[in-house]
């Protein structure tokens, strides 16, 4: 990148550290591409992509999952405050390194918008789970499956994955929870699951009662999708 790109208003902080706009320039470089070319790549409109270079508009979660996928690197990347010119960024925020999401890290995800649980609520957060309630009261038959969804609406960005299991006090009470392996990367929606009841008597569950844990997982890099 040249020194009259970077020397342009708003491309380096007081410290020489390069602006997203700038480092996003010089990625577009390094790769042999235009603007045109990540617009059409990445899907966002050449617009979009010239207020990003030139600082009139942040990267948004869904432009750094894309530009994640364009450049190899994943979305938390592209959403540093700052870049050295060597790459290496400078986070305005909690980093959310691969792993597990912690307690504190899962109310500062929803918190940064990184992850979405809607409606949420920081009490049925627990050492490295959210629990999720039931959307509509049902009675569990003895040795019927019942079918049921979080109250909840869960998104999570292309670089995550949430895994579910039924909360210990159902367990207990001889509840199982039947559902798919793991909430794909990307995933958007109330989750859907099955409850099958191994006692002789009906048990009633009612709305907003915790029913499942959610685990998110934070990928090393974006998968292609």
């Amino acid at each position: 990148m040249s020194a009259g790109s970077r020397s342009k208003s708003g491309a380096v902080d007081e410290a020489g550290r390069l602006t997203p706009g700038a480092h996003l320039r010089a990625e577009i470089e390094r790769l042999g591409l235009d603007q045109v070319a990540v617009s059409k790549a990445t899907g966002v409109s050449r617009q979009s992509i010239n207020n990003v270079i030139n600082g009139r508009q942040t990267v948004s979660r869904a432009l750094a999952g894309k530009l994640g996928r364009l450049t190899g690197r994943n979305s938390e990347y592209w959403l540093a405050a700052f870049f050295d010119k060597d790459g290496e960024t400078h986070s305005a925020r909690e980093s959310y390194v691969s792993g597990f999401l912690v307690n504190h890290q899962l109310i500062r995800a929803v918190k940064d918008g990184v992850i979405r649980v809607a409606p949420f609520d920081s009490h049925n957060v627990r050492a490295a789970a959210v629990d999720l309630t039931l959307g509509k009261g049902l009675t569990l038959t003895p040795g019927v499956v019942a079918t049921a969804r979080t109250r909840e609406r869960v998104e999570l960005p292309v670089d995550y994955l949430g895994r579910i299991g039924i909360v210990g006090a159902l367990a207990a009470g001889g509840i199982l929870a039947i559902h798919a392996l793991q909430l794909e990367p990307g995933f958007k929606g109330e989750i859907e699951f099955s409850l099958f009841n191994v006692n002789k008597r009906p048990i009633q569950l009612n709305s907003g009662q915790p029913v499942v844990g959610l685990e998110i997982f934070h990928l090393a890099t974006t998968p292609d999708l």
